[in-house]
């Protein structure tokens, strides 16, 4: 159109206040261009995740849709899918925790391009997902080069992928080393767990390091240990992961492992984008991490 009309149509659109109907336009477009996200409020890095989300769809002019569920059943996830794409979404990032995931996603007949943001064993989809395994070595090696004998772990809820892969990468380090692999104390993300191990741990003379599947697991074992007189990090060292905001406000400063989740987010759109630009999928992203080092870990008493 000429210019004259175009500006008298911005004219028109602000002294009426026109918004686009995203799924009328959906139906006469076939896109939306809308993104959907299919997640929880379990997981604390869910936020960041799609902070990086928000941030890369809106740089490709894409808006966000976030519904949340309560568990990954094949069905509620099928149907929730099915309504994102009424809603005119054109593709979705699947937050997808748990180990069972796996079942989920390989039963899905999904009429949107996906990409999940979790390392799930048995799917070998379009994936974004930072180096659990890897960054648990690290953590034990670091602890192990401070001259500890051996590292206990304060493991995270059963039939969770985080779980399972840092207490793998916890294992791996230890037998690597020729190290003893003591046996892991069970545990959930809360810092109840945590207290409840540190009881355990604090009367064991030997245990002189500990890495915990979470840093709300950290804080509930330092608080434990405080109270039964053991001194971290003169007696023990303690290591949390996610850097969770305060985390290096806890008493001592926790040493701890941050992933870029907002970079994770990032990689999602991107590998999304990809597949409805008719392009194939990139091989899974792995996402980088940090070991953070503070005043909680410190070299073993000779």
């Amino acid at each position: 159109m000429s210019p004259e009309t175009a500006a008298r149509v911005e004219r028109a659109i602000t002294q009426l206040g026109y918004r686009p109907d995203p799924v009328a336009r959906a139906l006469s477009t076939g896109a939306g261009r809308t993104l959907g996200v299919l997640t929880h409020t379990a997981i604390y890095e869910g936020s960041v995740i799609i902070g990086g989300i928000e941030l890369a769809a809106q740089e490709a002019g894409y808006g966000v849709s976030v519904a949340s569920i309560a568990a990954f059943d094949p069905e509620v996830v099928q149907c929730t899918i099915e309504r994102l794409a009424q809603t005119g979404c054109d593709g979705v990032i699947l937050m997808a925790p748990w180990v069972s995931d796996a079942a989920a996603l390989r039963r899905l007949a999904s009429p949107l391009p996906l990409v999940a943001t979790s390392q799930v064993p048995g799917y070998d989809g379009p994936a974004v997902y930072p180096d659990a395994v890897g960054s648990a070595r690290h953590v034990v090696q670091h602890l192990l080069d401070l001259g500890h004998r051996t590292v206990w772990h304060v493991a995270g809820p059963t039939g969770w992928n985080a779980s399972r892969l840092r207490a793998e990468g916890w294992e791996q380090a230890l037998r690597a080393a020729r190290a003893p692999v003591p046996e892991p104390l069970p545990g959930d993300w809360t810092s109840q767990a945590g207290y409840e191990a540190g009881l355990h741990l604090a009367d064991d003379p030997d245990v002189t390091a500990v890495f915990a599947a979470n840093d709300q697991v950290a804080l509930g074992l330092l608080y434990a240990l405080a109270e039964r007189g053991r001194r971290v990090p003169d007696e023990i060292s303690v290591v949390g992961y996610d850097d969770i905001p305060g985390s290096e406000f806890f008493q001592p400063a926790l040493t701890t492992v941050r992933v870029d989740n907002l970079a994770r987010g990032r990689h999602a759109v991107g590998q999304l984008l990809r597949q409805l630009d008719g392009q194939p999928p990139d091989p899974p992203i792995v996402v980088g991490y940090e070991l953070v080092v503070r005043d909680s870990t410190a070299a073993a008493r000779s």
